[in-house]
C-alpha cells in the first residue's frame, strides 16, 4: 500500500502555520519532501511526524524560526 502523505496546505492547516512557514521549511531541507508538479509537494506522514516531534524535544515553536 501507498505510504500516506501529505499536501502543503494539508500540513499547514494540521499544524496552524501558513502555506509559506511550510513552504520555508521544504526549502531548509526539513521535512523531506518531493516536489509534484511545478510548485507542489508531498510530505509523507513519517516524515512529518519526526519534523514535529524533533521540534518538540527541540522546545521550538511550530510557528517559525524567531528567537
Amino acid at each position: 500500500p501507498m505510504e500516506e502523505v501529505y499536501t502543503v496546505q494539508e500540513v499547514a492547516q494540521g499544524l496552524k502555520v501558513s502555506e509559506r512557514t511550510v513552504r520555508n521549511w521544504i526549502e531548509n531541507g526539513e521535512p523531506p519532501a518531493f516536489p509534484i508538479g511545478k510548485r507542489g509537494y508531498r510530505i509523507s506522514k513519517a516524515d512529518l511526524q519526526a519534523f514535529v516531534d524533533e521540534r518538540k524535544r527541540r522546545n521550538l515553536d511550530l510557528k517559525g524560526d524567531r528567537d
